[in-house]
């Protein structure tokens, strides 16, 4: 169970990107640059998605479609732009995306996040950063912690999964667009 908070935590602080944002940001390369809503979007579907914090591997699959997607963001779990007091996300010149957050998770500490971005968004994309996280109820999850996110579309959802259902290691599954709805994961159909 730890490990799944672990990278839950470092997750949704990177979902978060999409909270608070300037219409500029300069980047630590110094240049001006336009801050993006939001990255690109996915392609409707079921996503694999694969976090590493530290010696954590957690991965996940997850229905978008594009009311989904706009909630839900590009890591996988529910968004908590509300929590954010400072996001940003440019497109540099070699087409990647830079992010940075930072974020109150409440009992899960202050957490700060920063990395690059690389993708289509429509089929792939890959996340690498760093997560500095201050004032976590488990000590354990406090620090510095490098983090890679890799998510890969695999087709269409499955008929009996609908938007916004995710599978998370231990056989469970729940709605991450509908707070609180939880089921086991047998139920539904692997893709």
């Amino acid at each position: 169970m730890y490990a799944i908070r672990t990278v839950g935590v470092a997750a949704l602080a990177i979902l978060a990107l999409g909270a608070c944002q300037p219409a500029a940001v300069v980047d630590a390369d110094g240049v001006a640059r336009a801050n993006l809503k939001r990255p690109p979007p996915r392609q409707p579907g079921i996503w694999e998605t694969r976090v590493v914090l530290g010696d954590v591997v957690q991965t996940t699959l997850i229905c978008i479609d594009e009311k989904v997607d706009r909630k839900v963001d590009w890591m996988g779990a529910q968004g908590t732009r509300e929590t954010c007091s400072e996001s940003s996300i440019t497109r540099q010149d070699d087409n990647s995306l830079r992010f940075s957050s930072v974020c109150d998770m409440g009992a899960r500490g202050k957490v700060t996040t920063s990395g690059v971005a690389r993708g289509d968004f429509s089929l792939r994309y890959e996340a690498e950063g760093t997560q500095v996280t201050t004032g976590a109820d488990l000590p354990v999850t406090n620090g510095v912690h490098a983090v890679k996110v890799t998510s890969v579309w695999k087709g269409p959802c499955p008929k009996d999964w609908r938007p916004g259902d995710m599978s998370v290691p231990g056989g469970i599954q729940y709605n991450a667009a509908a707070t609180g709805q939880t089921a086991q994961a047998g139920a539904a159909a692997r893709p």
